[in-house]
This record gives structure tokens, sequence and C-alpha cells, in this order.
């Protein structure tokens, strides 16, 4: 849990019994205190959207699609976590999943769990309107690699997605579609099902590193190094 989930969960702990949550607001201290935290939590978020990437890349390279979903899942979950936190909304936990927009100060339902969001509680944050990944497009894929995740983890006989022949050929190219997937600006291949899978982490991926750029959030420089150290494709790492 970050800092700024913590504190956000500790503050909303202060809630008194009976008052509804959208009627229970924090100190100005409080939220200071909370924003402060902002870029530490998206840092830690973005760090492990991108080391998530970086291993499912080279394992789509090695033929490990298995092990790479899990990762591109993860990438995603990270991904997501760290752009909501860059608009200023803190997940955390307290007793359930909440949301916390520490733009305007309120408190909104979360998920079920952490890795089920409330894309409804989250299209309804103004400052949320405008973002590709929060549309349905986006919470279908999200759900669809969810799916493939569950199944790798949980499935005994798990058998892998249908990806398109591109991707799993012994003539594969991994770098050149990772070019593709990250200049489709049109969503061709993003929401594709035979795609989406490493179309969409890697719009989102890169959808969070123009986004860092813009709110002037960088990595630190170890976590770049590492990061740079495991990324096995020959052009630009995200985020680093």
């Amino acid at each position: 849990m970050s800092d700024a989930s913590r504190l956000a969960s500790v503050a909303f702990s202060q809630k008194p019994q009976g008052v509804q949550y959208s009627h229970f607001a924090l100190s100005v201290d409080q939220v200071s205190s909370i924003r402060a935290a902002l870029d530490g939590a998206v840092i830690e978020s973005a760090y492990a959207a991108v080391v998530s990437y970086a291993e499912a890349m080279s394992g789509l390279q090695h033929g490990s699609i298995s092990w790479s979903i899990v990762r591109l899942y993860y990438s995603c979950f990270y991904s997501l976590r760290a752009l909501l936190l860059l608009n200023e909304v803190v997940p955390f936990n307290c007793g359930g999943e909440m949301l916390f927009d520490v733009h305007s100060g309120k408190f909104h339902k979360g998920g079920n769990s952490s890795h089920h969001w409330n894309w409804i509680s989250i299209r309804k944050i103004p400052q949320m309107y405008n973002g590709w990944f929060v549309s349905a497009d986006s919470e279908d894929a999200y759900g669809k690699i969810r799916k493939h995740r569950e199944n790798v983890n949980y499935t005994h006989a798990f058998t892998d997605p249908e990806f398109h022949l591109c991707l799993v050929s012994g003539e594969s190219d991994i770098s050149k579609r990772f070019r593709l997937y990250r200049d489709d600006v049109s969503f061709f291949y993003t929401y594709l099902t035979e795609h989406l899978a490493i179309a969409y982490p890697t719009n989102l991926i890169f959808s969070l590193d123009k986004l860092m750029r813009h709110a002037s959030v960088s990595l630190p420089p170890e976590s770049v190094s590492h990061a740079k150290k495991i990324w096995s494709i020959k052009d630009r790492c995200p985020i680093c």
C-alpha cells in the first residue's frame, strides 16, 4: 500500500459510525498530506507497471505465453492505478475498496476487490471524463486480460489465449508488433481479441509514460537503470 493509500485509509477510518461516506469530509491538513504523497504513489505503481511489462515482452520473445500473460495483466493493473493517481484519484482499502478524489475531497465506492475496479464510480469523477483508459472498451479489455490471468493461475487445464499468428508463430517479430501497438493512436488493435492482450497494456503504459512526462514525474535513477536492464526490445523503454 502506498503512503497516499495508507493516509486515505487512516483518514477514512475516522468517519463516525452512521455517517454516509458521501457526507464525510476530510480536514484541509489531511487532504494536503494525501496530495503530497501522490507523486511517490505514482512512481511506485509506474515502476511495478514497467517491470511487469518488460518481463512480459521478454517472456514473449522466448515463447513463455502463460508467464507473459500474468505479467501483462499486472502491467495493466499497475498502469491503471498510476493513471488514477496521476489524476488525483487514490484507491485504498478500509473495510472495503474505496476511491478518494483529492481534487474534490469526495469519496467514491470502489470495486469488489483491488483487482476489480468500480468503473462506474471512476467514470463519475470529473477529471476522468476524457480518459480513454476508463472507457467501456477499456473496461472490457481489462476484464478479458484479467480473465486470462485467472485462467493461468487458477485453472489446471489452462490453454493459451487465441493470439494472432503474428504473435506466436516461429516467424513472429515481437519488436515489430510492439512498435505497431505503441503507435496505434486510432486504437485499431487495442481492443481486438487476438491482439489486445499485448496491444492494450502497451497503449496503457505509453499513455502513462506521456502523462508522467507532462506532469514532470519520473522514476528515480536506480529504477530506470533496472528497467532498462531487463528491457529486451531495441527501442525506448517506457517510463524511462
